[in-house]
Order: structure tokens, then sequence, then C-alpha cells
């Protein structure tokens, strides 16, 4: 399992999806600490790994596996009219899973 935020989240729910012999990779820094018992990992032999952004080969393999399987971000591309509305929703956590990218040339 590849989890590519690196903002706060519980691991618990996410080691509860991984089957025996299963990975998590952490891909970014979480900056607060993990919430685990490590006898979840142990008793069925899940790993945890992580990379800060994983290196060129490895970001090269994620990317050919999500369009091998069609997993695609949403994305909503936004002016600099939105950036205010943007920020009170991320903080808001409204709209979860969303990556905005800011359209400069639009914004110009």
């Amino acid at each position: 399992m590849l989890i590519t935020f690196s903002a706060p989240h519980s691991i618990r729910s996410f080691l509860g999806l991984l089957r025996t012999n299963g990975t998590l990779v952490q891909l970014g820094a979480v900056v607060v600490p993990m919430d685990f018992m490590n006898i979840a990992l142990i008793r069925q032999r899940k790993s945890i790994s992580g990379s800060l952004y994983g290196g060129l080969k490895s970001l090269q393999d994620c990317v050919d596996f999500c369009v091998e399987k069609e997993i695609y971000p949403d994305v909503e591309v936004v002016d600099h009219s939105r950036v205010d509305e943007v920020f009170i929703t991320l903080a808001s956590s409204q709209r979860s899973g969303i990556r905005y990218v800011l359209d400069i040339k639009a914004s110009l």
C-alpha cells in the first residue's frame, strides 16, 4: 500500500487494510508520531517502509504502476482569485484527497 500524503493521519486504519506479509510505504515525511501498536505488525508479518521522495527510479516505477492500474489523483486547477478559498477548504478538511494546482499563467 502506498500513502502519498504527508499530512498527519492515523496509520492504524491503513494497517488494517494490509494483508499478511503486506507492506505500507509512506512517501513523504509525517511530522507527528505515528499511532500504532507493533503487535499489529508482528502477528501478521506486516511492515512499514518510507522515503522522503523515493528516488528517481522508485518515483518512475510508482508513476508507471499508477498509469498501468489507471490510478489518477483528483486535481483541481485554480487561479489566484481562489487561493483564499482553497486555503479555507484545506484548513477545514471539507474536500480531502483533492490536489490543488495554482495556474500561474491564468493568474497573470
